[in-house]
């Protein structure tokens, strides 16, 4: 080989190494991380608002507060449709979600970010059927591109999930559903992997049918799923609530057995021999309990089906969902208590048979602390003070011993401010300093977040910039703008609402909240 083909085979070899060396870690080592996760439900994905279901917008107290837990992964549930003008989603929508995505990576966590439902109806999931809708091919390959070019220089950490709870709409899985779901997933896969950057080796979860373990298990085998142009970096996902009369069900239904389906409260080791029929896993049809569906038995059975047919065969599986109601609108006194005991048990079981087989348990949060309302699984306070406060204690420290952690005691967490990798944009602080408002007695107080780098800037409560300033809200809303000046312009700030907000000056932008 001469000298010139030398230095060609040599910079080729170094190029090589320099790619190989950009991969991020594969799902499956993702996943070893991973530990057990905790939902942010019934927030980013409510439509249109995410305050709108009486959650606040989430904070880093709150993602700080997860990770304290002992949680080591984070589903941020989304929603998109709803925040777009012109067929895109809108630029200050995604700032918003990756506000809470930061906070979620600052606090050291792997996070999910998917689409989700968007109301009972919702553009996706309910839209399955037995061959593929363009405008929703269209929807998924448009909003996967946008999202995955915002998070684009994101490390391993953050995780893309193609849908929730794909196909509600259908009784029967024929072989065209199936189909149809995967090339969705497909047009999802190639849309982030087209975006370059770490998006070309992110871990990505794609759902099973309804995220149903024994319907994906029937009809959705591996030979299904789409392809990657990456091996080793597909994820599978599932929901875990069963027995669904004890975890969801809230009033009695007729399924046509001989007596009418009742709701159960009691679980394990702890059931109420006088009321039979309220037993986890009562059979109405066969007049007795199934004892598999009132202890880790039946979790154990179905997890195993999940390591046979997808773990085993290159991929890992995350139990995106799970969960039980508190019957405290039903129950009170010692029945309420023997109720409370085995929900203990029923989370220690699910999580103690997710991580048997090799599954991720995500916890499913809705933040209502009802205790006169069902959908009350609220495991972390995030409606009232103070946020992050653990309100079940004992579900905790049971998942914690699980993976031998010992019991819960805050003793807070270090920020991770590295995140974002391969790219220019800057991370920022999670501590804020105060900023004194000006003399008008009528002026709101600002906090501005610290560390973020920007080239306008604000002095009390005004904002300078060159060009227009806009303000925004949450909900991508404008709130206020500068007029249209080419030079230098200002921005007032009193009188607005409390809240956190994005002001942004060109292609600069800062976040303050107003208290």
């Amino acid at each position: 080989m001469n000298h010139f083909l030398k230095k060609i085979a040599i910079a080729g070899a170094l190029t090589a190494v320099a790619a190989s060396a950009a991969n991020l870690p594969t799902a499956k080592e993702v996943q070893a991380k991973m530990g057990m996760g905790f939902n942010i439900g019934n927030s980013m994905e409510v439509p249109n608002n995410p305050t709108a279901w009486g959650n606040p917008f989430p904070t880093q107290a709150l993602l700080d507060s997860v990770k304290a837990a002992g949680f080591n992964t984070v589903r941020i549930p989304c929603a998109w449709d709803s925040h777009t003008s012109g067929g895109k989603v809108t630029e200050t929508w995604l700032d918003s979600v990756k506000t809470v995505v930061d906070y979620a990576m600052r606090a050291g966590l792997y996070t999910i970010l998917n689409i989700h439902h968007e109301g009972e109806g919702g553009w996706f999931q309910t839209n399955i059927g037995t061959s593929v809708n363009s405008t929703v091919d269209n929807k998924m390959k448009t909003y996967w591109t946008q999202i995955a070019n915002k998070f684009k220089n994101y490390n391993e950490r953050l995780i893309f999930a193609g849908a929730n709870e794909p196909g509600p709409n259908v009784n029967t899985w024929t072989a065209q559903h199936v189909s149809t779901l995967m090339h969705y997933y497909q047009t999802f896969i190639d849309a982030v992997r087209a975006t370059g950057g770490n998006n070309a080796t992110r871990t990505l979860i794609i759902q099973g049918l309804n995220t149903d373990i024994d319907k994906s298990v029937a009809s959705a085998p591996v030979s299904t799923f789409p392809t990657d142009k990456v091996s080793g970096y597909l994820m599978f996902e599932v929901h875990y609530y069963d027995p669904y009369q004890y975890t969801l069900m809230t009033s009695q239904q007729d399924w046509g057995a001989s007596e009418p389906i009742m709701p159960q409260y009691y679980y394990g080791n702890y059931q109420k021999a006088s009321e039979p029929k309220r037993n986890a896993g009562y059979n109405a049809w066969a007049g007795s309990i199934d004892s598999k569906l009132a202890s880790i038995t039946h979790p154990q059975e179905q997890f195993a089906k999940m390591k046979t047919n997808y773990v085993d065969k290159g991929y890992p599986v995350i139990v995106g969902e799970f969960g039980a109601n508190v019957r405290s609108p039903e129950l009170s006194g010692n029945d309420l208590n023997l109720h409370k005991q085995g929900r203990v048990q029923w989370h220690k079981d699910v999580v103690s048979a997710a991580k048997q087989y090799g599954l991720t348990p995500i916890l499913w949060d809705m933040g209502n602390e009802s205790n006169t309302n069902y959908d009350n699984m609220a495991y972390i306070r995030r409606q009232s003070s103070p946020v992050g406060k653990v309100l079940e204690t004992d579900v905790i420290n049971a998942m914690r011993s699980v993976y031998n952690l010992g019991n819960y005691n805050n003793t807070g967490v270090t920020h991770v401010e590295d995140f974002i990798t391969g790219g220019s944009e800057p991370t920022s602080s999670s501590s804020s300093a105060t900023i004194q408002p000006e003399s008008s007695s009528s002026t709101t107080a600002l906090n501005m977040v610290a560390g973020t780098h920007v080239e306008f800037y604000r002095e009390g409560n005004t904002l300078y910039g060159t060009g227009k300033i806009m303000l925004f809200d949450m909900n991508g809303n404008l709130v206020r703008a500068s007029g249209n000046t080419a030079g230098k312009s200002t921005l007032q700030l009193q009188g607005i609402k409390q809240g956190l907000y994005i002001a942004k000056c060109g292609n600069k932008s800062l976040k303050f909240i107003a208290k």
